[in-house]
């Protein structure tokens, strides 16, 4: 944006009287965010009059007590969210049910195995179609005629499944994520073909441009390269190996890989600098409208166009509205500045999307700017570059340590060395190998596009390189709140004026987050969400491990170590001690099995001949404090004692004979224990055994939502209280 200047022009907008009197922009948007971050801290809904009658009470304040305005707003933003939450949740969505729709795809697609995965918004319900509110968006899976692109339209035949099939993490909240994005049903692709697209739509248009840009590439270069370009061009990084994305998130480069704001200011800036010097060349126009206006005025168009054609995810969209409202000011003669940009632009995101006051990305990206803004970026060398990576590194460690539980120390060194190759040589030769594709110049936009894998590839081998220093990633845990909150307090001190007192001591608050988390002292006992499958993960001071049973699914295994990765990191650990699986059959080959789903530091199942023996009483591997259960049979379900009682019973997948034998060897023990847990696939045959024979336990039926978490204290199980569903998981 270097062609907006300073100077201030006359304004053309004649202000109100009295408007100095008005709360200002930074006042309206913490008010609003105020109302609309108090709004998310309900798990149920309240009812909507409470804040809207307050919000009138003062209402009437406002002539008198210009203040009072900030309540209203705040009042208004209560309100906004609860009347947004009561239309996603007036959805009814049917189960098993054949549909037609057509619709526009608004997600990137995603290929696993053969099925692709993407968001559709409904344009037209052709068959069937479900009563009452419809959803606004669809999360359809399965196969396709031809590959999907983001703003494709596409006609679709259906067969609706529940909610509650797709994915969960303890590690994010994802079934408010998708709540809020308007998720409002779940359906398998049964048959489908691409629509034809409008000539007076733009979604259409853009949706074919891309697809052009994503032939070309792939034309042009081999997947992971091709993943390069797409993800710099038009935000599109499905092709990329998880081994890439793993290199630039542990180095705290991901960033480099989406579209970012700077992305879209450089298109825009481009766009308005290249009108510019036409708009010079025309006399004609320069006598009846000054070129620099033309230019500031077009690249708000420009701004918006590309960050629709890059997916318009938020990074981009809040780049668009710091462009728009800099660009708006300019042509009203009005002074800017980038914190009212900024404020502006996360004002508008939370009011068009309630939700997005929960996503980690809103927070990571507005976050990451305004610590920029603060050190002054782009006003010096190479010393401001430094200055300013650092800023981000601090100001985002709080936030990074609450939602992941892992930081990076190389980040700030990475984003050094990394973000001038990007930002200035790789972002801007793939946009022009994008335009040239564009304009069917199939030869140079090759040169172009394998230029940038090259850059790309010599980038991941230095990001590669300085993964291997000692101590590049830290895992800190996300339990410790009181290493976040000091965090926090250190940061607010760090980013005070120069000259500050006491400035220099805001290091001193970072020194707990720093620390590496230690494992707990208590056993702790966590059932992970994994579908049909039970996987349970414990600890117990530095030891730790995982019990496996029913993975028959590739999309059970799929989330089982999405689970135990995130229950990983939230603990601040590196691995398990023990694996320990208890199923006495697998449907697909073990070698197999294990590439699919292997937890960190899995023993007993890769190398060893027998891996089912870790469940016999014989193998000696049982977890500390436990003890495997043995019946005499060569292959039995596995059955494991843990505590002195004994306290708790974890079973394997068995039947009731099996049960029986355990009885009629361990009847003593099994009266005295505490907690029982089994795989939720068990009949009620099996059921009612465990029922009569340990009336007193508690027993649960691994495999079920919500997962709980029990703990030992003072010599009893204590069950983590598992509150009643809020609103965004009762939907189906």
């Amino acid at each position: 944006m270097g062609f907006f200047h300073n100077n201030i022009r006359p304004s053309v907008a004649k202000l109100w009287s009295g408007t100095k009197s008005w709360p200002s922009l930074p006042l309206v948007v913490l008010a609003v965010g105020l109302g609309m971050g108090l709004f998310h801290c309900f798990r149920q809904l309240p009812p909507l009059w409470i804040p809207l009658s307050l919000g009138f009470m003062f209402l009437a304040l406002v002539w008198k007590w210009r203040p009072a305005i900030l309540v209203v707003l705040a009042a208004g933003a209560f309100s906004w969210g609860i009347w947004q939450a009561e239309l996603r949740l007036a959805v009814h969505w049917p189960l098993a049910q054949h549909l037609s729709v057509e619709g526009r795809i608004v997600s990137i697609p995603q290929l696993g195995g053969r099925e692709y995965r993407f968001q559709m918004a409904p344009e037209h319900w052709l068959k069937d179609a479900p009563g009452g509110a419809r959803p606004a968006i669809l999360q359809v899976h399965g196969s396709l005629p031809e590959v999907p692109v983001v703003g494709q339209r596409w006609h679709l035949q259906l067969r609706s499944e529940a909610l509650s099939s797709l994915p969960v993490s303890p590690f994010a909240d994802l079934a408010r994520q998708r709540f809020w994005e308007g998720i409002g049903g779940v359906a398998r692709i049964e048959n489908g073909h691409l629509l034809k697209p409008f000539f007076w739509s733009l979604g259409d248009h853009i949706a074919k441009a891309r697809q052009a840009v994503l032939q070309a590439t792939n034309m042009a270069l081999d997947r992971e390269s091709a993943g390069f370009v797409q993800a710099l061009s038009v935000g599109v990084g499905n092709q990329l190996p998880p081994e890439i994305w793993r290199i630039y998130r542990d180095t705290g480069t991901a960033h480099l890989l989406v579209i970012s704001g700077s992305h879209v200011a450089v298109v825009a800036g481009l766009f308005g600098w290249l009108l510019q010097w036409l708009w010079r060349r025309i006399p004609w126009l320069v006598m009846r409208w000054p070129a620099q206006t033309a230019g500031v005025l077009a690249s708000i168009p420009a701004a918006w166009f590309y960050a629709s054609f890059a997916g318009m995810q938020i990074p981009g969209e809040r780049a668009a509205w710091m462009i728009t409202a800099a660009a708006v000011s300019w042509l009203l003669g009005r002074s800017h500045r980038a914190w009212q940009g900024l404020a502006l632009a996360g004002l508008l995101i939370v009011c068009f999307n309630p939700g997005a006051m929960v996503d980690v990305g809103f927070w990571l990206s507005l976050g990451a700017v305004a610590a920029l803004i603060a050190v002054g970026y782009g006003e010096g060398g190479w010393r401001t570059l430094l200055r300013s990576q650092w800023a981000v590194f601090i100001a985002l460690l709080p936030l990074l340590a609450v939602w992941f539980g892992q930081i990076s120390l190389v980040s700030p060194l990475a984003n050094m060395l990394v973000i001038p190759l990007v930002e200035l040589l790789a972002v801007p030769v793939a946009l022009l190998g994008t335009l040239l594709a564009l304009l069917d110049l199939e030869l140079l936009s090759r040169v172009l596009f394998r230029v940038v894998a090259l850059q790309m590839d010599g980038i991941t081998l230095l990001l590669r390189a300085l993964l291997e220093i000692p101590y590049a990633q830290l895992h800190t845990g996300t339990d410790r709140i009181w290493a976040v909150l000091a965090a926090a307090f250190g940061l607010s001190i760090f980013f005070l004026p120069s000259g500050w007192p006491g400035r220099s001591l805001a290091f001193l608050g970072l020194v707990p987050l720093l620390v590496p988390a230690a494992g707990g002292a208590d056993f702790e006992l966590r059932d992970l969400s994994a579908q049909s499958g039970m996987v349970l993960f414990w600890q117990e001071k530095q030891y730790s491990g995982v019990w496996t049973a029913n993975l028959w699914k590739s999309g059970a295994r799929r989330e089982a170590g999405l689970a135990l990765v995130a229950v990983l990191q939230k603990k601040g650990l590196d691995k398990v001690s023990d694996w320990v699986r208890t199923d006495t059959s697998t449907p697909l080959p073990i070698l197999a099995a294990a590439r699919q789903w292997a937890p960190p530091g899995a023993r007993h199942y890769l190398h060893s001949s027998n891996p089912l023996g870790v469940c016999r009483g014989e193998a000696g591997h049982a977890p500390p404090g436990s003890v495997f259960v043995n019946l005499g049979k060569t292959f039995q379900p596995c059955m494991l004692l843990w505590g002195q009682g004994p306290d708790l019973l974890i079973l394997g997948d068995m039947d009731v004979n099996t049960l029986q034998r355990l009885a009629s060897t361990r009847s003593s023990s099994l009266q005295r224990v505490q907690l029982v847990l089994a795989p939720d696939s068990l009949a009620e045959a099996e059921r009612k055994f465990l029922a009569s024979r340990m009336p007193h336990a508690v027993i649960h039926y691994a495999g079920k939502n919500p997962a709980e978490v029990w703990t030992w204290q003072n010599g009893h199980f204590r069950s983590a209280a598992v509150s009643s569903p809020a609103y965004w998981q009762a939907r189906d």
